[in-house]
Parts: structure tokens; C-alpha cells; sequence
């Protein structure tokens, strides 16, 4: 569960760096730093470190109660918008 939200919250970074084309995980790198009991409140952080025309490259974090639980990083592929031809 844990990567599968660190997975939305850099994809939607990249996706709103991208100026809202769709963007595709190519890698996701993940560090679990500590266990989260489960009914914890999970709080996420992502940030756009560099991005082309093409790939983004994304970082995040998890935090439960100031604490980081996992950190991460990925790469996205930004899918170009259909010109219509």
C-alpha cells in the first residue's frame, strides 16, 4: 500500500509538471524507513527535481506524525497529447 501511494503522489507530480499530459512510471525506487501501524494517517511529499520534454524525475517522501517512513524516487515517461492526423 505504502508504494502503491508514493507511486500516485510522484506520478501526480510529474503530471502537473508536465502541464497535465499523462505521465508513466518507467522506475520507482522505494527505502522503507520505518513500519506503519495500519489506521495511521499517512501524509505525502513529492517533488519535481528535474524534468525534459520527456521524462520527469521525481522524489517523495511518507511521513506518519513528523516521522518519514519511506522514502522514494522515480522516473516518468510524459506521453505527448495527440495531434489528431
Amino acid at each position: 500500500m505504502l508504494v502503491t501511494l508514493l507511486d500516485q503522489v510522484l506520478s501526480t507530480a510529474a503530471w502537473q509538471a508536465a502541464g497535465r499530459l499523462p505521465c508513466v512510471t518507467i522506475q520507482l525506487d522505494t527505502q522503507f524507513l520505518s513500519a506503519v501501524k495500519a489506521g495511521s494517517f499517512v501524509e505525502a511529499r513529492a517533488e519535481v527535481v528535474k524534468k525534459t520534454r520527456e521524462i520527469a524525475f521525481v522524489r517523495g517522501e511518507l511521513m506518519v506524525s513528523m516521522t518519514i517512513v519511506a522514502t522514494g524516487s522515480a522516473v516518468l515517461k510524459i506521453l505527448q497529447a495527440a495531434t489528431g492526423h
